[in-house]
This record gives structure tokens, C-alpha cells and sequence, in this order.
């Protein structure tokens, strides 16, 4: 056992013995092993982050059908209480906001009316947790199919 000293060498801590540290224990696998157990884990942490990417935020209400082909382009979360995120998708926007303001008026959610003088087509409502909220058909480019943003602010 060797002695590792401090700096001041006024205290001496023995040093734990070499094959204990993980490094060492990890170069005397096989090649083929190390690759592995990397792979594994490279995966783990591939398969996390695309989950993490695909998961909508949880203050939106269950009743909202979301199309199977949205992708999420923005994510973000500001304070405890404002939640914003934008999803692409090929679908009809104007029958995906025909549906959801059914759908939210249908299961208790007060939806305002949207302003006249807007041009983009939205969905204003609150409701249980969600002080207010409001979905927009943002202007995209013909290529990146419907852009639609989510702001909200939380209870």
C-alpha cells in the first residue's frame, strides 16, 4: 500500500489499492466487451433523449387529438408557470382547430373567441390548472408543413 502525501504533509491517507478504481477494472476486459458495455450505453442515452424529444408537455388536456406525424420544435418552460412549444405537421390545420375547439368547448374548457382582425387561426380557453392558454397556426414555409405553437400560463 503507498502513502499519497497532502500538499503540507501534515496528513498522510493511504491511497486505496490499484485494481479498486474502475478505470484499470475496465481496461482488463476483453475489446470486444468494452465495446459492448460503450454501445449499451451510447443506446441508453440515445433512446432518453429521443423520448425526451417526442414527449409533449403534460399541461395539455388529454382531449386534444395531437397528429401522429407532429414533431416538436420547441420546448421550453419559463418559471414554474409559463409553458411554450411548437409542433410541425403535414395535417389539416383547419380541421385540426375545428376539432379541438369542439372538443375543448365539448369537455368543459371556456374557449374565447378569437380576435376578428387576426389573420392566423387560434384557440384561446383555461381551465383546470391552465390560467390561460392559446394554440396559434403560426405562418411556416410550404416545405416544414403547419407550424403550431402552444403558450400557456399555469395555476
Amino acid at each position: 500500500m503507498s502513502i499519497a502525501p497532502s500538499q503540507t504533509d501534515v496528513f498522510n491517507v493511504p491511497t486505496p489499492p490499484y485494481m479498486t478504481t474502475i478505470g484499470p477494472a475496465f481496461h482488463c476486459l476483453s475489446v470486444k466487451v468494452r465495446n459492448m458495455i460503450f454501445g449499451f450505453f451510447l443506446s441508453l442515452l440515445a433512446a432518453v433523449s429521443v423520448y425526451a424529444d417526442e414527449r409533449l408537455q403534460d399541461w395539455i388536456p388529454d382531449i386534444l387529438t395531437i397528429p401522429q406525424d407532429a414533431k416538436v420544435v420547441t420546448d421550453r418552460s419559463i418559471g414554474s408557470t409559463v409553458r411554450m412549444f411548437a409542433i410541425t405537421t403535414n395535417a389539416d390545420a383547419e380541421t385540426l382547430f375545428s376539432d379541438w375547439e369542439e372538443s375543448l368547448k365539448g369537455n368543459g374548457y371556456p374557449v374565447k373567441p378569437g380576435a376578428d382582425n387576426l389573420s392566423d387561426r387560434s384557440i384561446e380557453f383555461s381551465g383546470p390548472g391552465i390560467a390561460n392558454a392559446k394554440i396559434i397556426l403560426a405562418p411556416a414555409n410550404e416545405d416544414a408543413g403547419n407550424l403550431i405553437e402552444f403558450d400557456a400560463t399555469l395555476n
